[in-house]
């Protein structure tokens, strides 16, 4: 990182507790990730800390607050709800040719997750092209602009030549991503789905656009 380049440094949360009564929480070994993460991004000297308003954004972002350096919190970071736009999606599933997991993937997330992953770009487009309605998320349009704003907020803090490190999830980092690069939803759909845990993507401001510098980088783990 150069350090007249303004820059963003996105993270996603660490593993979660998927197939849970409470998903929204760091499992053991995303606390681990988490704090591999942690020592990772000390080396950065960040203007600002910014995290969504999820607990797994805060617990991913506590590792990083032990030298004292205060994080904001940003409800534009905050995640989709997946399970409504999976029902959704699934009430208009012969519409949308959508072939579904069996209902005991439905049980078990965890243990069919990647049939969850290989139907969800599908949703995702079904959902962008307004083809399906999710009242608990609202529209694509208005999540993206959402996040554009959030974005908008991040480069604020970054300033002229500050970096900026957010924690945040795979919808928010991979949107952000694809507009500040000018990539289409494709591209968006493809990083959502593969983003890893605690992945981090950079980005810089140089000659007058968005660069990035590494993407759903996982180097910290073992």
């Amino acid at each position: 990182m150069n350090d007249s380049e303004p820059t963003l440094i996105l993270v996603r949360h660490g593993q979660a507790s998927l197939g849970e009564a409470d998903y929204d929480r760091l499992s053991l070994l995303g606390h681990r990730q988490a704090a591999l993460v942690a020592a990772r991004l000390r080396r950065n000297r960040p203007a600002a800390l910014v995290r969504g308003e999820h607990l797994r954004h805060r617990q991913t972002a506590a590792a990083l607050l032990e030298s004292g350096q205060q994080v904001m919190v940003d409800p534009g970071l905050n995640e989709y709800s997946v399970q409504p736009l999976l029902q959704a999606a699934a009430a208009r599933a012969d519409v949308l040719r959508l072939e579904l997991p069996p209902p005991e993937a439905q049980a078990n997330p965890r243990a069919f997750l990647d049939l969850f992953l290989a139907l969800f770009p599908a949703v995702l487009d079904a959902w962008q092209q307004q083809q399906i309605r999710c009242q608990h998320n609202g529209s694509w349009a208005e999540f993206s602009a959402r996040v554009e704003g959030a974005g908008r907020r991040l480069v604020e803090r970054a300033g002229s030549g500050g970096c900026v490190i957010a924690f945040t999830s795979a919808g928010v980092i991979s949107t952000l991503t694809a507009l500040l690069l000018a990539r289409d939803l494709g591209w968006q759909r493809r990083l959502n789905v593969t983003l890893y845990n605690t992945a981090v993507t950079e980005l810089c401001f140089r000659d007058g656009c968005w660069h990035a510098v590494v993407e759903n980088c996982v180097e910290h783990l073992p």
